[in-house]
């Protein structure tokens, strides 16, 4: 059997310090992702003024212009809104809009045309823009939570 060089243990221990390094670094890049909220500014101006003209053309005639609902479509602001998406993340409200919206033809938009609108409906929330467009990758979605208050 051969003796181990003396400088194994050095490799192996600095090789244990950079998997600690990186791993560490994982985790605080998960946690920072988790942390996000709608408040931190999670989709520009340009993407809610792309929304408004998407949602006027396919959600206005059942959610109405003014996003309250007409009574079967529910409101999709104010304090339904947050009752409704309150603690879950963008990726489930994107995810149940993209199944579900609009009524007749799910799934029937772009996924930048879901993003768009979820971006209005931010925006009607009384919601600040910020310099990042919202995404239209769910896991990316599923980083930032919906909260009531900031």
């Amino acid at each position: 059997m051969r003796n181990p060089s003396p400088n194994s243990g050095r490799r192996a221990h600095a090789v244990c310090l950079l998997a600690t390094f990186f791993l560490a670094a994982a985790i605080t890049t998960t946690t920072a992702a988790q942390d996000q909220t709608i408040w931190d500014g999670v989709y520009t101006e340009e993407q809610a003024a792309r929304g408004q003209r998407t949602y006027d053309q396919e959600c206005a005639a059942c959610h109405l212009d003014d996003l309250m609902g007409d009574g079967i479509a529910p409101s999709l602001i104010g304090s339904a809104f947050f009752f409704r998406w309150s603690e879950l993340s963008m990726g489930d409200m994107y995810t149940a809009i993209r199944t579900t919206m609009p009524q007749g033809a799910p799934a029937s938009l772009s996924p930048s045309g879901y993003a768009d609108i979820s971006a209005y409906m931010l925006q009607k929330n009384d919601v600040p823009a910020g310099s990042m467009e919202l995404p239209s990758d769910t896991d990316d979605l599923d980083g930032i939570m919906i909260t009531e208050a900031q």
